[in-house]
């Protein structure tokens, strides 16, 4: 009977401040090769499991799946290897690459310089038949309207200040929880101080700066709001923003095909999820204010 190694590995891919499309290979000194981070299944782990952490350990890249591409199977001695690849971005938690036991070195390259660089034909083709395009344009915006915060008839000073209760505070955290898995790569912020409390104790979580704009204050050009939110297709990001603009938002992106799974709620603390695929908004469902 011949031995099946299940393996799996990532087409790691992140876009330039330029916008153009990078993908990570591997220099493995064992075999004086370069191809795409890969290891062998570990116990009973999944094979989306095995790429992330193969991956993490091989790279330091630490990443959210994409996409699955499907798997590729070659002879090794004594049975034949079966590859899971999966397409992967990299998350604000990344490592700085180390040289390893696995792999001395890494490029960020070119898909061209790829299909050169690659040693083995197996992983040309599969780079060769990636739409990264298509890939770097799918991912989920989350958007926050702000947890409990003090009442704005009661608040003494700048609305602007107007900070989180006890309550709020504690919805900040469940939120952080609910979100620490989802893959972040960037935090959007109102810069008033209750929107910018709401999504402190996720960016300590998953270790990705906050970024204010007014552009998610309250009354904002919305013309200008949805151009930045739509700019952010691709990511897996959080914008934390206010009461009027987060359904304004919603209402432009219904324009543009989102379709709505649920009934329109916004409430402080609530988060509707709204799904991208290949730079077009596809579905929006809520999630209403955790309870605590």
């Amino acid at each position: 009977m011949t031995r099946l190694v299940r393996a799996a590995g990532g087409v790691v891919f992140r876009k330039t401040p330029k916008g153009k499309l990078r993908i990570l290979v591997a220099h493995r000194p064992r075999y004086d090769d370069w191809t795409l981070p890969k290891g062998k299944a570990d116990g009973t782990e999944s094979p989306e499991e095995t790429a992330i952490r193969e991956v993490l350990e091989e790279t330091g890249a630490h990443c959210r799946v994409v996409a699955s591409l499907g798997t590729t199977r070659y002879r090794v001695s004594g049975g034949v290897k079966e590859v899971s690849w999966f397409a992967m971005r990299p998350l604000p938690r990344s490592k700085p690459f180390k040289k390893n036991s696995e792999v001395d070195a890494i490029e960020w390259v070119s898909r061209s310089r790829a299909m050169k660089r690659l040693t083995y034909e197996q992983d040309r083709e599969l780079i060769s038949g990636t739409d990264l395009k298509s890939l770097s344009q799918t991912g989920t915006l989350y958007l926050l309207r702000h947890a409990t915060a003090g009442e704005r008839a009661k608040w003494q000073g700048h609305d602007e200040n107007r900070s989180l209760t006890k309550k709020g505070w504690r919805e900040s955290e469940a939120i952080a929880a609910s979100l620490a898995e989802a893959g972040i790569e960037r935090i959007l912020s109102s810069p008033y101080e209750r929107c910018v409390q709401t999504v402190k104790p996720l960016a300590k979580v998953v270790g990705a700066p906050i970024e204010t704009t007014p552009l998610l204050a309250e009354e904002p050009d919305l013309d200008a709001t949805y151009l930045l939110v739509d700019g952010l297709v691709g990511a897996n990001a959080v914008i934390s923003s206010h009461g009027d603009v987060i359904p304004a938002l919603i209402n432009r992106m219904m324009w543009a095909g989102l379709s709505l799974e649920s009934r329109f709620y916004c409430s402080k603390g609530s988060i509707w999820v709204v799904e991208v695929e290949n730079g077009k908004f596809t579905t929006g469902h809520y999630r209403p204010p955790p309870e605590v």
